[in-house]
Order: structure tokens, then C-alpha cells, then sequence
């Protein structure tokens, strides 16, 4: 086991070393052709006069995607764009939904307020009361009660002014 990770390792540095993938053509640059100007954070002075950092060596080390100049496609490959419809529905895992859930979500909170809404006006309509006459006697027994309190503060000040 640590033979092959060993020997994989090995097969990555190679690649990387060669600007590619391990199995894939090797970068036009690997080839001899000039690579293109890599940004380096670290100026090729100020390395000679201190160690590199550890994020500079790896940065120098990190295997650099290979250009598509000059890319082929091969010829067998077929073309993604031209796939039949049941290959189309197997992958989008049967037919593609008529409305988004974004609409069907908020649809439904539409749905629940105004159903809480019509629930309230319901309430109310319901709870009103049949005739207004009770708020007429409400506030005649209302000034009864304040005048029979009026009453008996100003007997006891009396009876108090007494003593």
C-alpha cells in the first residue's frame, strides 16, 4: 500500500515537473515553447538573499494547468449538446419541474397570510355585536358607579373634617 502511494506520488511529481496531468500530452511549454509570465511574489534578488517561505515554494512547485492552444478533439468524442431526450430526461432525473420552487414557495406564504387574514376578518364579522344599545347602557352604569364613588370620598373627607 505504501509502495503504491509511493510510486503515484512519484508519477505526480513527474507530471507536475512536466506542466500536465499524469497519462495526459505534455504542456506546449514542457515541450520547449516558452511558458507565459507567471506573477511571483517572490523576486528572483530577494530569494538568493533569504531562505524561501514556505507558501513561495509551493507556489514555484504548483503544477500549472495546461493551455487549450493547440487542443484536438478527438475524433470518436461524441458532442455533449447532441444527446437523445430520454438520455436528457435519465440525467435531469425525469422531466424538468412547470413552475420554480421559488414560486411555489412563495405562493404558499401568499396563501398562508391570506388565509390568516380572511381568519381575522372572520372574527371580527362574527364577534360584532348585534346592537349598539348595550354601549349606551354600559355608559350610564359607568357614570352611576363614578358618581356613588364620588359620593362616599366626599362623606368620608366629611367625616374626617369632623374630627
Amino acid at each position: 500500500m505504501l509502495r503504491l502511494r509511493l510510486l503515484r506520488s512519484r508519477q505526480l511529481l513527474r507530471a507536475a515537473a512536466r506542466g500536465c496531468r499524469p497519462g495526459a500530452a505534455p504542456s506546449p511549454w514542457a515541450l520547449g515553447a516558452s511558458p507565459p509570465r507567471a506573477r511571483s511574489f517572490a523576486s528572483s534578488t530577494s530569494a538568493a538573499s533569504r531562505p524561501m517561505e514556505t507558501w513561495e515554494e509551493v507556489e514555484l512547485h504548483r503544477p500549472k494547468a495546461p493551455t487549450l492552444e493547440g487542443y484536438v478533439r478527438p475524433v470518436g468524442a461524441p458532442n455533449q449538446s447532441d444527446i437523445p431526450r430520454e438520455q436528457y430526461h435519465q440525467f435531469m432525473l425525469g422531466r424538468p419541474m412547470k413552475y420554480s420552487m421559488e414560486l411555489k414557495n412563495f405562493l404558499m406564504g401568499l396563501a398562508v397570510v391570506s388565509f390568516c387574514f380572511a381568519e381575522f376578518a372572520f372574527t371580527l364579522y362574527k364577534m360584532r355585536p348585534d346592537d349598539q344599545e348595550w354601549v349606551d347602557e354600559e355608559r350610564k352604569r359607568a357614570a352611576a358607579a363614578k358618581a356613588r364613588i364620588e359620593a362616599r370620598i366626599k362623606a368620608q373627607e366629611e367625616q374626617q373634617a369632623k374630627h
